[in-house]
């Protein structure tokens, strides 16, 4: 893999971890186009990594108050942070549990068996759908914790690339009447151990090459920088229930990766 080759994926990353569109399903298309066959378990790592420090620095007011929630669990000092945000808390801890487990139980079987790039079209077409039919929602409610578990098992179920993981919990968020705004938030949030748990689950399977460094360096930056332009984007889009633009465009890639690709 060159430098150019990383830069283009890390972009293909960052700009679309952030859209509902699958960055699993758009990095499965960008390395079939460029004729890259072989995994990069580690590559892939970086590339997340990068997307999560985008989360981190956007949202950082936010984690800020859930980190001090978490220390109101043990510590009298922050019982005030605790019952303020505790809801974002638990709905995080309570979300992660069934993400967790279809992870682990199904993760390689789901990878292995439609990773395959016409499942990769099949799957994107599903997004496209799931998407159309949340923007018809304007919930007006909170996270709770029945919620929270029925969010978590859609983000496991997401992923399959080409299965929006933003899309999907924002969509099923939505739907079950939580207010759009939170449902954005608390999709990107949750993404935080999502990908610190993925990242535990493959590292173990990567192998370092100290010669392509630079290669990966230079994907993380493109991925940085990709994903802190969009998320911003993302977030006035879903204030707006405007979702049907990244609707249509999965449905189009869809279709074209399955009959021409």
């Amino acid at each position: 893999m060159s430098v150019t080759e990383a830069v283009i994926l890390g972009i293909l990353q960052g700009l679309t971890e952030f859209l509902p569109v699958s960055s699993s399903g758009h990095l499965a298309i960008g390395k079939y186009t460029l004729n890259m066959h072989e995994p990069d378990i580690l590559f892939d790592i970086m590339l997340h990594v990068a997307t999560l420090f985008v989360v981190l620095i956007y949202f950082r007011h936010r984690v800020f108050l859930i980190t001090k929630a978490f220390f109101g669990l043990f510590f009298k000092r922050f019982q005030k942070d605790y019952f303020e945000n505790k809801r974002f808390l638990w709905g995080i801890i309570i979300a992660t549990i069934p993400t967790g487990i279809i992870g682990l139980l199904f993760e390689k079987y789901l990878l292995s068996y439609f990773s395959t790039i016409i499942f990769v079209g099949y799957a994107l077409i599903v997004t496209s759908i799931l998407l159309i039919i949340s923007d018809h929602f304007q919930g007006r409610d909170k996270i709770d914790m029945p919620r929270s578990i029925i969010i978590g098992i859609a983000q496991g179920l997401a992923v399959t690339p080409g299965i929006s993981r933003s899309g999907t919990t924002i969509a099923v968020s939505t739907i079950l009447g939580i207010e759009r705004q939170e449902a954005a938030e608390f999709s990107f949030l949750l993404s935080i151990p999502a990908i610190l748990g993925a990242m535990v689950l493959q590292i173990k399977d990567a192998t370092i090459d100290n010669a392509m460094i630079i290669t990966y360096g230079a994907g993380m930056i493109a991925a940085f920088l990709s994903g802190l332009v969009v998320i911003g984007i993302m977030m006035d889009f879903i204030r707006r229930a405007n979702l049907k633009v990244f609707a249509i465009y999965c449905l189009i890639l869809g279709l074209v990766v399955v009959i021409f690709l």
